[in-house]
């Protein structure tokens, strides 16, 4: 008990450094809202999702970038964990932009049941957790087109993993919504599934091309634990060869693990500066 006790004196002395940090930076703190959501059907039920909100301090209607998280990697993280951008929201809000990023139902404290297929590979297994994902994405997109301190004609979405090619799906079929995407590490699965089948990954990412005509910025590390570098230059193939276009970065390998490139803004900091100034968004 006293171990636990310290741990959680520590954890809360490290938010609070967070916390001032972000503040001296013109950062508000980070808070959490709820997002109100009527599931698809003749039932009809009402729930809300969860969601931390981060904003540049003072007033107005700033751009947004809506962030998707990614998957618990069978029980890696714990389906009640809420997951949080805390390294790369304060990039994009020193920038002048809000960052909103959702729990998808029955993640986090959101409401509702986790239907996302953890370990499959086969798209009649997929699919329905894929479709469900992309409804709690279109709540998240409703409710911040209304909030006051959004401009919706500013929206952009990205994602970390399965929130990357979440993203590039969404703008897909709600092109009218979305200015432009950054795709951090973007997949449904791993690429070990597609020795088994027809590509999952692929297969969203040319559905994805085939319609989606914005901007979009792609960023992948060589060593990603889950993608080959010779895979994730087949996504990137699939989706331009069907007509899509998107900026691709894969950067050197870095550390352990490139699947985590989101967490390492030294890496792609200067690549999505340069997107967001094609953008007209910042001037820096």
């Amino acid at each position: 008990m006293a171990n636990r006790r310290a741990s959680l004196i520590v954890a809360a002395a490290a938010l609070g450094l967070v916390v001032v940090g972000l503040t001296a930076a013109g950062v508000a703190p980070p808070t959490t809202v709820r997002i109100p959501m009527t599931e698809p059907g003749p039932e009809g039920k009402r729930l809300t999702i969860e969601a931390t909100l981060y904003r540049p301090a003072g007033d107005g209607r700033h751009p947004i970038l809506l962030f998707n998280h990614g998957s618990t990697g069978r029980g890696a993280v714990d389906a009640t964990t809420t997951m949080r951008p805390s390294i790369l929201a304060p990039f994009f809000v020193t920038r002048g932009f809000a960052v909103l990023a959702p729990m998808r139902r029955g993640r986090g404290a959101s409401q509702g049941v986790h239907a996302e297929q953890e370990g499959a590979c086969q798209a009649a297994l997929l699919d329905p957790g894929f479709a469900r994902a992309l409804e709690d994405v279109d709540a998240a997109v409703a409710y911040v087109r209304i909030q006051p301190w959004a401009d919706p004609d500013r929206l952009l979405v990205g994602g970390q993993s399965r929130g990357g090619i979440l993203s590039v799906a969404y703008a897909s079929k709600r092109p009218e919504l979305i200015q432009a995407v950054i795709n951090f590490a973007g997949g449904w699965t791993s690429d070990g599934c597609d020795r088994y089948g027809p590509s999952f990954n692929e297969a969203k990412f040319a559905a994805a091309g085939h319609l989606a005509r914005m901007p979009m910025l792609w960023l992948y590390a060589d060593n990603d634990r889950y993608y080959l570098a010779e895979s994730i230059r087949r996504y990137h193939q699939s989706f331009t060869q069907a007509g899509g276009a998107a900026t691709f970065h894969l950067f050197p390998a870095f550390g352990a693990d490139g699947h985590r490139l989101v967490d390492r803004v030294e890496v792609w900091g200067a690549a999505v500066d340069d997107f967001l100034r094609q953008l007209n968004l910042v001037s820096r």
